[in-house]
């Protein structure tokens, strides 16, 4: 019998992997990081059962887009150009990255696009998702109290 704290880090696990699986299918892989990233911690004092998980920042991009910044200098364009640069590479695309950086300086990028679906995290993380760990964790207690009522009464 598993533990609640097993319960919930086998949840976590799962959830990673369709995390990363819902990014993957959705063509958004690039460089690796927000697999790399996707990390949990579960912890158990005896009294709270905590589970949380983190990713790379740039998970609410994928997720959500990004606004337009609020001055729209060649400074900012040139900076983040520097980082799609590498990006460009990584998804092995023909595009210029300080172009493109350009246009996302002035103009944001809306999700869904063309691109990017959306919905990275909402297609894994949705109320089934939340009802399927609260179903485990009910069965697992009602088995522990269960077992205990049994052990005390029964003879």
């Amino acid at each position: 019998m598993m533990t609640a704290p097993q319960i919930v880090t086998a949840y976590m696990e799962q959830t990673r992997q369709d995390l990363i699986k819902s990014y993957q299918e959705k063509g958004l892989k690039a460089s690796g990081r927000y697999a790399r990233g996707l990390t949990f911690e579960v912890s158990d004092d005896g009294k709270v059962l905590k589970a949380f998980m983190e990713s790379e920042h740039h998970v609410w991009y994928m997720e959500q887009g990004r606004k337009p910044n609020k001055e729209k200098t060649a400074k900012q364009a040139r900076s983040l150009g520097h980082i799609l640069e590498q990006w460009v590479k990584d998804k092995g695309i023909d595009v210029n990255p300080y172009a493109a950086a350009w246009k996302i300086v002035r103009e944001g990028i809306q999700v869904p696009n063309r691109y990017n679906p959306g919905d990275v995290v909402e297609d894994v993380v949705t109320n089934e998702w939340f009802d399927g760990l609260v179903k485990q964790l009910a069965d697992h207690f009602i088995f522990v109290v269960t077992t205990e009522v049994e052990r005390l009464f029964r003879k």
